[in-house]
């Protein structure tokens, strides 16, 4: 009887082991993809929360000064260049050291529109796309440096259906009669960031790409960019 229970418990130490040699990958599998996915998600909320900080600091300011640079550069003195101190906020290791960008890939843009009469009517910089780049344009190009797109994520009409902006009644430059205000500036921050895998396996690497492509943005009021009201004219008598 003895040996009958010693056979059967060394059987049943093997299958466990056999159980464990199966399970275990897997589990392995699973918790290296938790770790790489909450990476992923960590860098994004790092993004939105500079990209939030970042558009707070432009909507108070004036998007038509250049002041400096001063002795310190563009993030260190007391001169306000508003394109390259919005981006300040971000790069600025002040802020958020854990957001790291890189200037060959990720990039840094800001746009601002005037909204007139409840139609996008400039937007600045005025350089074409209407996106001023940090690094050289790098919102264009995937994280391994082919072209991406020359057009801007956000267009003129994606913001207006955003905003659900309903069109005018008399056109732009004047109020449309017995509606909310219809005037007001808006300005865009955005985050390009090429995010690196913390363990870059070879099997993680099949189902999530590496480097992971993320991208953060924020609009927020720029009353500095509204348009000034026309008023309407006074009825004849």
């Amino acid at each position: 009887m003895k040996k009958l229970k010693s056979r059967y418990s060394g059987r049943n130490r093997g299958q466990s082991f056999v159980e464990l040699a199966i399970v275990l990958p897997v589990l392995l599998f699973l918790l290296i993809g938790f770790v790489e996915v909450g990476a992923v998600i960590y860098s994004y909320l790092s993004m939105l929360d500079a990209v939030r900080e970042a558009a707070r600091f432009a909507s108070e300011h004036d998007p038509t000064v250049f002041e400096g640079p001063g002795v310190g550069g563009f993030c260190m003195d007391d001169l306000l260049h508003f394109y390259q101190d919005t981006a300040c906020v971000i790069v600025g290791a002040g802020f958020n050291p854990d957001l790291i960008l890189d200037p060959t890939r990720d990039d840094v843009t800001i746009s601002v529109f005037t909204i007139d009469n409840n139609i996008i009517t400039d937007r600045l910089p005025n350089d074409g796309d209407g996106v001023w780049s940090l690094y050289g344009d790098n919102w264009t190009r995937n994280c391994d440096g082919t072209l991406n797109s020359l057009t801007p994520f956000m267009t003129n009409a994606e913001i207006q259906n955003i905003f659900n902006l309903p069109p005018p009644t008399v056109g732009a430059g004047t109020p449309t009669p017995g509606t909310a205000p219809t005037d007001k500036g808006r300005v865009l921050v955005e985050v390009y960031y090429c995010h690196e895998q913390l363990l870059n396996l070879p099997l993680i690497s099949q189902l999530l790409p590496n480097p992971v492509p993320l991208h953060a943005y924020t609009f927020m009021p720029a009353p500095a960019a509204a348009p000034t009201s026309t008023p309407l004219p006074s009825p004849t008598p």
